[in-house]
């Protein structure tokens, strides 16, 4: 009996920059992929490739990645057409700017608009809100997607009306709204067509209502009166850690996360790293919250919005590898930081008003 063990072949999906010389042999169990096929169609065995037969993998397999890609995952098969189930190479250097311009963007606005009237404030948070539901909503791909997008939209208007005017700032009644939202997200699913992927809709519908509201946090944070400057700190964290792990992405784009997900593991490590440290750093140039105590909320929030940012990539990579086709890559690349800053929103909320504040 044979209890011989193989080793699984771990680079799957993956081809090395170059091609191995014509010193090397041919790579494990591709030595005669080409004959194979014509073996079976003659009925007879298959010949042994000649002296002077070309060593290395057939050309079939290489699939060239799609222009300004990075990277050298191929996107086809061993048959040369499409395979979505493989790892695709890294988006272009343009598709991968969005997430960075975004991440500026709603950084400034939160702290800069902070100090203009409430009223403008919530009408600049409704667009984020907004862009984060539509953008989204669009990465993912739902059945029955108008049940998220009007109920996150409405949760949106409402949530930011009770931050604006409710006395005193209490995220109790957005708590409420966002309990209401849910149960008429699951009524909502008695009015569908088809009630194909209920509990896939009604997650993701609970998702979106819990980003809205958590941008809606951050108007309510806006009205204590010793909170903004511990807000202040934590949205730099967060821009910080987004911004630091994007970059790093750009120039090592390898090991990924996951092979699957356009993502480098050192972006997601630095990226806290130095959203931690960005944090810390506030805290001695911004009078109100204390340095240490900054510190260690700059890194539960730095991690909440690296990780945030992340899930946007995965949910991409669910949709492609069912077979469902995904959004354009600078969609989700502007969603991650959307995504991000809205689910950070509690936290921030939480750590500035009870624990960065000395």
């Amino acid at each position: 009996m044979d209890v011989s063990y193989s080793r699984p072949d771990e680079t799957w999906g993956y081809e090395p920059p170059e091609a191995p010389g014509a010193a090397e042999g041919p790579a494990w169990g591709d030595a005669y992929a080409g004959t194979a096929g014509a073996a079976d169609e003659r009925g007879g065995p298959a010949e042994r490739p000649g002296p002077d037969a070309p060593r290395g993998r057939p050309e079939r397999r290489r699939a060239a990645a799609p222009p300004g890609s990075t990277g050298a995952y191929r996107t086809a098969g061993a048959d040369g057409t499409e395979d979505h189930t493989l790892p695709p190479p890294s988006p272009a250097l343009l598709h991968r700017l969005p997430a960075i311009a975004a991440t500026i963007v709603i950084s400034a606005g939160l702290v800069l608009g902070a100090q203009m009237e409430r009223p403008v404030y919530a009408a600049g948070i409704a667009v984020l809100q907004l862009a984060t539901v539509g953008l989204v909503t669009w990465v993912r791909r739902i059945e029955g997607a108008w049940v998220p997008l009007a109920v996150a939209s409405l949760l949106a208007i409402a949530a930011d009306a009770a931050a604006v005017a409710w006395t005193p700032v209490s995220l109790v009644p957005i708590t409420v709204l966002l309990a209401l939202a849910y149960g008429v997200a699951v009524a909502a699913q008695l009015v569908r067509r088809t009630h194909v992927g209920v509990t896939e809709n009604l997650g993701f519908t609970m998702l979106l209502g819990l980003a809205v509201c958590g941008y809606a946090c951050y108007i309510a944070l806006s009205r204590l009166g010793s909170a903004p400057p511990a807000m202040y700190s934590a949205v730099v964290a967060a821009g910080t850690a987004i911004l630091a792990a994007r970059a790093v992405d750009l120039v090592m784009p390898d090991p990924r996360i996951n092979r699957q997900v356009t993502r480098g593991a050192f972006g997601i490590v630095i990226g806290t790293m130095c959203g931690t440290a960005s944090a810390a750093y506030a805290g001695l140039v911004i009078e109100g919250p204390d340095p240490t105590h900054a510190a260690v909320g700059g890194l539960l929030i730095a991690l909440t919005a690296v990780l945030a940012d992340l899930a946007c990539g995965y949910m991409s990579a669910s949709r492609r590898i069912d077979g469902s086709g995904t959004a354009p890559n600078p969609v989700v690349s502007a969603a991650g930081p959307l995504l991000a800053f809205a689910l950070t929103g509690p936290v921030v909320y939480l750590l500035s008003a009870y624990y960065m504040i000395d």
